[in-house]
């Protein structure tokens, strides 16, 4: 299934990720709205098909999940300081000038701050009090007590001495500080009065949690971070153009494999801790790589609707965003990708050879320049990263343009009619026989664009029908295993043992009724037969209310198979209507 707008789905590195383009804030405001992600935060009544991760995903896109909301001020700092940087270089602005001072405070106060500014995001991802976990990074940066452990005589905490160290511009102690926060969180409720939580439950987690942060947390995770970064930077320390041509060719191909969560933090820490890093200029080169495939494609192709989606990718590419181009030209067509290899590993060689390094947080492509400035002034390093950077674009879209056919197939298919039932032999991946799934629901059946919700109708949540039920029943379409059962009892996921993933959700709305009208008879976990019991729901209670009874019956991982077909039988459930074949 195509969806007009979207570029790709891609599961990698435990997220899934949606390529949309440089339209993507146009689409913001209504994932929120899908999602439950208004002021009150996630709907958890309606999103309980989360399943559950590995060790390693979960930690990265924890981590992830602390830096994410303060990745744009950090970029706006560093853009603010490639700036200044450039004023000064040209003696258009003294770095004694108040003016000086006050821009630079605007973009450098987010580094210096970030265990405060961390620690709140850190208390909204591990679900505990943000301003409790705030206070925690501040504690980290308290100058009073900073200078006290820098001083020569130090200080000891019930007889044991701190370790002299600085949190400034550091965020992998915090994080471990807000994990452990949360966790006394949640233990200090279950043994203090609930009418002395609200007082005492900051006490306790701040007594235990500061002290173990500067004794151990701190000097452990400052010893892990620079243990990683060393090991990142060995590469470069070996042979710099070896390693710039490395990073410099199979960047893109890491984010694409899901490798880059892993490396992400190590290489921030390399930047706050060193003020450089070699690795983070080479990557700002790849995205040149892309934007030259980009163009390429876009002066070979001889399709309208190729050009333009070739151009269209070259400027969002220029601008920072490269999944667009990844998923929609390089990876469909890997000679091409191979052509920002070779672009960017030579490009990454030589910017390698240069001793070339990032100085400053900024964003990709034509954002990247201002944090290549050495805050020493303009020098060859720079100069060199421009001239690479014409390298990789020019290469790769030399490249691209001979290797590519003018008249290959494009890149995705167009999409089904609206409405239509779309079809499917068996999962694309692997030629397994045909999947039938029973009707859930007797009713009456209508096509997916006309069920009376944009989410269903547009398939965001997948392919299928929607039922208008004649009973209030829903019964198991296959045998298989309840995934899912939301609080509110209005829908259920249920997957198969050939790995089909069925939701199964009863009116449009009806999860405001909160559980009325609606009895489940299952929960997660139960294996199920085809026919058995699911939900039991109340039709006119549900129309009383003022919402729609239509229930939509989704293949929530419908990409993985061809197509959707639609047969009516009698009508009677058990024998229709929705059949993979």
């Amino acid at each position: 299934m195509a969806v007009k707008g979207v570029k790709g789905v891609m599961n990698q590195g435990g997220q899934y990720q949606v390529i949309i383009g440089t339209h993507v804030n146009e689409v913001i405001k209504d994932v929120r709205k899908v999602a439950g992600l208004g002021e009150g935060g996630i709907d958890k009544e309606s999103i309980k098909l989360v399943k559950k991760d590995s060790l390693w995903n979960r930690f990265f896109k924890t981590i992830s999940g602390c830096i994410m909301p303060m990745l744009g001020p950090m970029i706006a700092g560093g853009i603010i300081k490639g700036i200044l940087t450039i004023l000064t270089t040209f003696s258009l602005l003294s770095s004694d000038s108040g003016t000086y001072q006050v821009l630079y405070a605007a973009a450098d106060s987010i580094l210096y701050f970030m265990p405060i500014i961390v620690g709140f995001t850190c208390g909204k991802v591990f679900d505990c009090n943000p301003y409790v976990t705030a206070v925690v990074g501040a504690a980290l940066v308290y100058p009073d007590l900073v200078s006290a452990v820098a001083a020569e005589e130090g200080i000891k905490f019930l007889g044991i001495t701190v370790a002299s160290a600085t949190y400034s511009s550091t965020f992998l102690p915090i994080v471990l500080a807000g994990f452990l926060a949360s966790k006394l969180e949640k233990l200090g409720k279950k043994f203090i009065p609930q009418m002395l939580q609200m007082m005492l439950v900051p006490v306790f987690v701040l007594v235990i949690t500061v002290p173990l942060s500067w004794l151990v947390i701190g000097p452990v995770m400052n010893l892990v971070s620079n243990a990683l970064s060393t090991g990142m930077s060995a590469i470069f320390n070996f042979n710099s153009v070896v390693g710039g041509a490395l990073f410099g060719a199979f960047w893109q191909l890491m984010v694409v494999l899901g490798l880059h969560a892993a490396m992400i933090p190590i290489l921030m820490s390399n930047l706050l801790t060193q003020g450089s890093d070699p690795i983070n200029g080479v990557m700002g080169l790849t995205v040149f790589a892309l934007a030259g495939v980009s163009l390429g494609y876009a002066l070979k192709s001889k399709d309208p609707e190729k050009k333009s989606l070739g151009f269209g990718d070259l400027a969002s590419t220029l601008c920072g965003v490269t999944e667009p181009t990844i998923y929609s030209i390089a990876l469909p067509n890997i000679k091409v990708f191979a052509c920002a290899w070779i672009g960017g590993g030579l490009a990454g060689a030589i910017f390698g050879g240069l001793g070339g390094k990032m100085y400053s947080f900024a964003g990709d492509g034509m954002f990247r320049i201002p944090g290549m400035i050495n805050p020493e002034g303009l020098d060859i390093r720079f100069y060199g990263f421009i001239a690479c950077a014409l390298l990789a674009f020019a290469l790769s879209g030399i490249l691209a343009y001979i290797v590519m056919d003018a008249g290959e197939a494009p890149a995705a298919e167009p999409a089904a009619p609206a409405g239509a039932a779309a079809a499917s032999s068996a999962p694309a991946a692997a030629a397994t026989k045909p999947m039938t799934v029973y009707a859930p629901v007797q009713g009456k059946v209508i096509p997916r664009a006309e069920i009376p919700d944009p989410t269903f109708a547009e398939g965001v949540l997948g392919d299928g029908v929607g039922i208008d039920p004649s009973e209030g029943l829903v019964v198991a379409p296959f045998d298989g295993e309840i995934t899912s059962v939301v609080d509110s009892k209005h829908a259920v996921g249920i997957a198969s043992k050939d790995g089909m993933e069925l939701l199964i959700h009863v009116g449009v709305d009806t999860v405001k009724m909160n559980g009325k009208g609606f009895h489940t008879l299952v929960s997660e976990g139960d294996m199920v037969k085809a026919g058995d019991e699911l939900i039991r729901f109340d039709i006119d209670e549900i129309k009383k209310a003022g919402f729609s009874s239509i229930t939509a019956v989704l293949v929530t991982n419908s990409d993985d198979y061809d197509a959707l077909q639609v047969r009516e039988t009698s009508g009677k459930r058990l024998e229709g209507p929705i059949s993979l074949r």
